[in-house]
């Protein structure tokens, strides 16, 4: 499945046969990126194509979560949240919601007016001011919240002991339990800083999860400015750099082929030109060759390089640093990265 987004009047094409994952730093352009993308799958805006075709959003369940998702208002039984649509929808559906209401007012209505009449004899005569006591029901949404108390290891919900990591992962339990009861549309679910909060070790659980709810039902694209790409399987997920453009991982093989022509380039031409006379030369056998050795042995590297807009690619630690930088083993080395970097930064 591809997505065709078009966003700040051009059109980018995202892969999702596998799910997806944007590197970059958080940048202007990132957002407004992202809510398009957002915005154009919850119909707000006509701006996606899905393998060419028009966007039919009854077709596809979204789910955006986003690093600000307020943990406290998603656990509680209000109107629109993740946990009450799970619990409570089918029972609301199928309860006289009206009889329920007025009934439980009734009651409270017999408590207001005893409650007045005691304010009245005991307070209101000492006073000027008039104080009355009114408890109202407006809606169901109302009494389960009001009623309802959650406990995590037995501390109320809303603590400060329970840390961010915690909340974050309960999140995506819950979000993830509505992604298992949905069978009869197309889930893509979008996690903006999908790692906030969590060490390695609880990256690498949330990818598994992913993957292992990932199929041609269910797509996830995430984002990350993490230096995380040595946790990324490659044959489970596509992967881009989001900078003011949006560059696929494959660029690196453009890299590999420019790396390759100028080692054997000698300056009698320009470089464009033998480019040119030149590149059907290189192998794509060759160019795979070298790509396998980057993505097994410098995953750190390239996770520095998607997540950098300036870097410098070094054989030594620099003596003063002011900005990203690599080291590599040898020149040779040295020059394959800084093609790499040609690619994906600016």
């Amino acid at each position: 499945m591809e997505i065709t987004l078009n966003s700040n009047n051009n059109n980018y094409l995202i892969n999702l046969e596998n799910s997806t994952i944007l590197f970059g730093q958080n940048s202007i352009f990132k957002t407004n990126f992202i809510n398009d993308l957002i915005d154009g799958l919850n119909n707000k805006k006509k701006n996606i194509l899905i393998n060419g075709n028009k966007f039919e959003s009854k077709d596809y369940n979204i789910i955006c979560i986003d690093e600000e998702n307020d943990f406290t208002n998603e656990f509680k039984f209000t109107k629109t949240n993740t946990l009450k649509q799970l619990i409570y929808k089918d029972i609301i559906n199928k309860i006289n919601g009206d009889k329920l209401i007025n009934y439980t007012n009734e009651i409270f209505d017999v408590i207001d007016e005893k409650v007045n009449n005691l304010l009245d004899r005991k307070i209101n005569k000492n006073t000027d001011n008039n104080i009355s006591f009114e408890i109202e029901i407006p809606d169901i949404n109302s009494i389960i919240d009001k009623f309802t108390n959650i406990y995590i290891d037995n501390i109320l919900i809303n603590s400060n002991e329970i840390t961010k990591s915690t909340k974050r992962k309960l999140l995506y339990q819950l979000y993830f339990l509505d992604i298992k009861n949905n069978t009869d549309k197309t889930n893509i679910v979008i996690i903006n800083n999908f790692d906030a909060y969590l060490n390695s070790n609880e990256i690498i659980s949330l990818l598994n999860t992913i993957d292992k709810l990932s199929n041609d039902n269910c797509h996830f694209i995430l984002t990350s400015s993490s230096n995380i790409f040595e946790y990324i399987s490659l044959d489970k997920f596509s992967v881009y750099k989001i900078t003011d453009k949006l560059l696929s991982l494959n660029k690196i093989n453009e890299a590999i082929k420019i790396y390759l022509l100028k080692k054997e380039y000698n300056n009698n031409i320009d470089f464009n030109k033998y480019y040119i006379e030149n590149e059907k030369l290189i192998l794509k056998e060759d160019i795979n060759k070298i790509k396998d050795s980057i993505l097994n042995n410098y995953p750190h590297l390239l996770s520095k390089i998607l997540n950098s807009t300036s870097i410098k690619v070094v054989l030594i630690k620099p003596k003063n640093i002011t900005s990203e930088y690599i080291i590599c083993e040898n020149k040779d080395m040295q020059l394959l990265f800084s093609e790499i970097c040609n690619q994906f930064i600016d």
